[in-house]
């Protein structure tokens, strides 16, 4: 008796088994039965991947037994007088009482038992339980048989976060078209490759693998849109379509995933995509992807932005159908340095723009506003953009410290004739940005003064949030600050980055744990990083003495904010004052002047603030009593304590 008959009763072969068998299997050496003029096997691309032939006959007896009634009705009156019940799904023991195996094929058809094996692991063949034995039923993956009855519809996987890839044809710059004819030429002496197109979001990597990868057909999975622990689970659902449609894969934003999930993942990863019989995209901002697991030849291929003439002609073809200006085009080509996947993004949104309006006609300034939800996408919640209402009319500063702030704006103004045209580019170390260091105690006005330069020189302010940059898992942290330069560079920003020291304080020289070593390696990336930015980047802190000394070295510009003096604290108040008391009123600044003289101009305006509140809750204007009364507490607020007599 055979270790099969040990496992499960001993199926006999009766006679209607037999015809059972007949009925159902006819073989006909390379392809199994049909079911209603379908065909299954190791056709299918990557089929002999997949599973051997033996198998791939067990999956298509199963796919009869799971979808066809008469099959089903067959089957179940066949093994009823046995007492095993079909009903659940077909077994691999009543499998092989319907054909007498061979021995190899019985051996590979037990492999199927094996947790590990791709059919499972792809989701075509499902065991109705976990463990599964001879004794269980299985059943065949819907998507299988869709696929199989001519309907192309997208795995529901699949359709959420990715699907086929069919690019428009789209104007390429001279560099982009020699990257995507490298890539063409690898694949082609690389036929089972992975190619890693690197370059910044949005700059049309996915469309130029489809292009490069022609004929192909291209299935695609964004994981910038995977949640967590899902990476495996959309892998395989990748590959699994691919494998039906014959198509290539290409895991888009693969960088997107945590480094450690995908460390964890590698052994499994590697064995989803030892499926693939053919060559595998990627797509990513980061270089340093571990691909090792994958055990194929990788291509990791720069793919660059498109040139400023470039991306004029993409803004035309997207606003094609606008009323839009030559010049306007110019200025969004060289203001914005997008790629054509965001281009296209910007201009969507702006003629969502234009709807919320009720308008018919696209403006300039919906195609901006388009922009900024293009670049808001990418940052995601790490940084916000801020609305900047001052003016500098509104800014009360010391004259030195005004003149430092006029000067770090004629420098960016400036920046090109200096450094260009005036040659003085090829004497700096650095790259052609601009980081400026803002130090100072609170409230003297470092965060406002970054808001007026950013208004003064037409770029948009976003304010990093710290909480949201700073991870605990390893290169977290420097992925989150790449993705926020890359969208500042991209979409003509000034960055602000508050309580810098928090970020940049000084590297420990002893290093004692990982703990050290990575947030050496953290500092490192941001100094290099801030030294590349072809941007503006400000920097605030109230603890300059804790920032690493490196920094101090890539400043273009360090103010320092002081404290207010008497005059500046008068003008302070006056100011606060000017559009809500009459002069009438007897308000005496200069008293509130030199009463309160640890005041800054944030604490200037929550005491002004605090009065006009008691003022309105007791119906009356604003008087010097209010003022007191809000400076007071103000000053409690603070921790300091007036002497006494001071303040009535």
């Amino acid at each position: 008796m055979s270790h099969l008959e040990h496992s499960v009763p001993y199926l006999a072969n009766t006679a209607l088994v037999r015809l059972a068998a007949h009925q159902l299997l006819t073989l006909d050496d390379g392809r199994v039965a049909t079911l209603d003029g379908l065909t299954l096997g190791w056709e299918l691309a990557d089929g002999r991947r997949l599973a051997t032939p033996a198998q791939w006959r067990f999956v298509w007896t199963v796919l009869c037994h799971n979808y066809d009634p008469r099959c089903a009705a067959l089957l179940g009156d066949a093994f009823a007088s046995s007492g095993r019940s079909a009903a659940a799904g077909l077994t691999i023991g009543q499998y092989t009482q319907l054909r007498d195996l061979p021995d190899h094929e019985l051996a590979d058809v037990l492999r199927l038992l094996e947790g590990d094996h791709l059919l499972h692991r792809l989701g075509l063949l499902e065991p109705r339980e976990p463990q599964p034995t001879v004794s269980t039923p299985w059943r065949v993956a819907p998507r299988l048989w869709t696929h199989l009855r001519g309907d192309d519809g997208m795995d529901p996987t699949v359709a959420e976060v990715g699907g086929v890839l069919a690019s428009a044809a789209v104007a390429e710059a001279p560099a982009q078209l020699r990257a995507r004819t490298e890539v063409a030429s690898w694949v082609d002496q690389q036929p089972t490759g992975v190619v890693v197109l690197i370059g910044p979001t949005g700059s049309g990597r996915a469309g130029a693998l489809e292009r490069a990868l022609a004929p192909r057909p291209v299935v695609y999975v964004d994981f910038a849109r995977v949640g967590a622990r899902q990476v495996e689970a959309a892998i395989a659902a990748l590959v699994r379509e691919a494998t039906l449609r014959g198509a290539v894969p290409v895991l888009a934003n693969l960088d997107a995933v945590r480094a450690s999930e995908l460390s964890e993942l590698g052994v499994v990863l590697g064995h989803l995509l030892a499926a693939v019989d053919g060559p595998i995209g990627i797509t990513a901002a980061d270089a340093g992807l571990d691909l090792r697991a994958m055990a194929r030849p990788v291509l990791r291929q720069p793919w660059p932005l498109p040139d400023a003439s470039t991306r004029r002609q993409l803004w035309a073809a997207a606003l094609a159908d606008t009323p839009l200006s030559a010049l306007e085009l110019d200025q969004l080509a060289a203001r914005y340095a997008f790629g054509s996947d965001a281009i296209a993004a910007a201009a969507t949104a702006g003629r969502g723009r234009m709807r919320s309006r009720a308008s018919r006609e696209l403006c300039f300034d919906d195609v901006v506003v388009g922009v900024r939800d293009t670049i808001a996408e990418r940052l995601g919640d790490v940084a916000r953009r801020v609305e900047v209402s001052q003016a500098w009319d509104e800014l009360v500063l010391a004259p030195e410290i005004r003149d430092d702030v006029l000067g770090l704006v004629s420098r960016v103004r400036h920046g090109h004739q200096v450094l260009h045209e005036w040659g003085f580019a090829s004497k700096l170390p650095r790259g052609s940005g601009t980081a400026a260091l803002f130090s100072g105690p609170p409230g003297t006005g470092k965060t406002m003064v970054a808001g007026l330069i950013a208004r003064e020189l037409q770029l948009d302010l976003y304010q990093i949030d710290l909480s949201k940059i700073v991870s605990k898992w390893v290169g977290e942290t420097e992925k989150a600050l790449a993705r926020v330069f890359e969208a500042a560079e991209a979409g003509h920003a000034l960055l602000l980055f508050d309580e810098a020291d928090a970020l940049f304080a000084k590297r420990s020289p002893d290093v004692k744990s990982a703990v050290d070593r990575y947030a050496n390696l953290e500092v490192n990336y941001l100094l290099q990083r801030v030294e590349s930015f072809g941007g503006v980047v400000i920097l605030t802190t109230n603890l300059d003495t804790s920032l690493d000394p490196a920094l101090r070295r890539r400043l273009a510009a360090h103010v320092v904010f002081a404290a207010p003096e008497y005059e500046e604290r008068l003008a302070l108040w006056r100011h606060m004052l000017a559009t809500h008391v009459d002069d009438r009123a007897g308000l005496d600044c200069e008293e509130l002047a030199r009463e309160y003289e640890d005041m800054t101009g944030a604490n200037i305006r929550n005491a002004v603030l605090a009065a006009a509140f008691l003022a309105a809750g007791e119906g009356r204007a604003i008087e010097l009593d209010h003022l007191h009364r809000g400076g007071r507490g103000e000053y409690r607020s603070m921790g300091r304590v007036l002497s006494r007599g001071s303040a009535r």
